[in-house]
Formats: structure tokens, C-alpha cells, sequence
């Protein structure tokens, strides 16, 4: 099998699973039988295989899948992806110090914003609500059709003294 028609295998796969969701151990041998069949010598099929586990709530098995992923090597759209869902996973095992570290040099405006989006979130679970809506509004603000000077000054002044 070529990259290409891996690649393409992959993409069915998840516009399958996204239309008929499942948390079946089922669905994670599917992809884990189709990670085996990359060819790719990086870190992809480890990523997808993280991504499964994510999206099929075994949370704490994808952590270990996307650091391999990271160790053989991503492009840097899927590098920036598990850098977000690595981060929020680990949020939600409640480890808020690896998931901030994992955000800290993130591009705050990667995937739409949701590394700002997860950073927000685990700034508020350490309980450091004022960052965490500075981070939320800092966000939004290139988004905003007006006000964003206001709007970036009113975030400021949340967490300067």
C-alpha cells in the first residue's frame, strides 16, 4: 500500500467513525489494523492510534500514543494537533502541570484556537480563573469585528497589575 491510499484509508475511516460514532474495541482493532498497514516510517499511525483511543474515551492509553508519535517524528499539522489533544488529555487525567507545559510554547491561534482553548481550560482547573479568561478572550479577539483593541486591553488588565 502506498502513502497515499493510507492516507486516504485513514480519511474514510474517520468520516465513518464521525458519522456513526462508536467506543467499541471493535473500532479501535479496525484502526489499530490499519496503523499497522502504514508505511510511513514516522510517527502517524501512532498519532491516529492516540486519536482513537481519544475519541473512544480511553484517555489515559492515548497519552502514550501520542508521545511515540512525537518521538518518531510528525508533520507539523499532526504535530500540532497532538500537541492540542495530548495537552487536553492530559487535562482531563487531571495532570493541569503537563498539560500547560505541553501548551506553553503552542501557537495560541493553532486549530482555530483550541490550543487557547484547552490552555483556558486548565488554567481555570488550577484555579488561576483571571489567565484563564484573559487566554479565552485573547482568543476570540482576532475574530471580533470591532472592539478588539478594548477587548485586548480589558484582557490585559485582567492579569497586569
Amino acid at each position: 500500500m502506498t502513502i497515499d491510499e493510507w492516507e486516504r484509508r485513514i480519511s474514510a475511516f474517520w468520516k465513518a467513525f464521525e458519522a456513526s460514532p462508536s467506543d467499541s474495541d471493535e473500532i479501535i482493532d479496525e484502526l489499530d489494523e490499519l496503523a499497522a498497514a502504514s508505511p510511513a516510517t514516522d510517527g502517524r499511525a501512532d498519532f491516529e492510534r492516540a486519536c482513537i483511543r481519544d475519541s473512544t474515551g480511553r484517555t489515559a492509553d492515548a497519552v502514550s500514543f501520542y508521545e511515540a508519535g512525537l518521538m518518531a517524528g510528525l508533520d507539523p499539522i499532526r504535530k500540532t494537533r497532538t500537541c492540542v489533544q495530548m495537552a487536553s488529555s492530559q487535562r482531563a487525567l487531571g495532570h493541569t502541570d503537563e498539560a500547560l507545559a505541553i501548551l506553553a510554547h503552542a501557537d495560541p491561534h493553532a486549530l482555530g484556537g483550541a490550543a487557547s482553548g484547552v490552555r483556558a481550560l486548565a488554567l481555570r482547573d488550577a484555579g488561576r480563573h483571571d489567565e484563564a479568561l484573559r487566554v479565552a478572550l485573547e482568543a476570540l479577539i482576532p475574530h471580533l469585528p470591532r472592539y478588539q483593541r478594548s477587548m485586548a486591553n480589558c484582557a490585559r488588565l485582567l492579569t497586569d497589575s
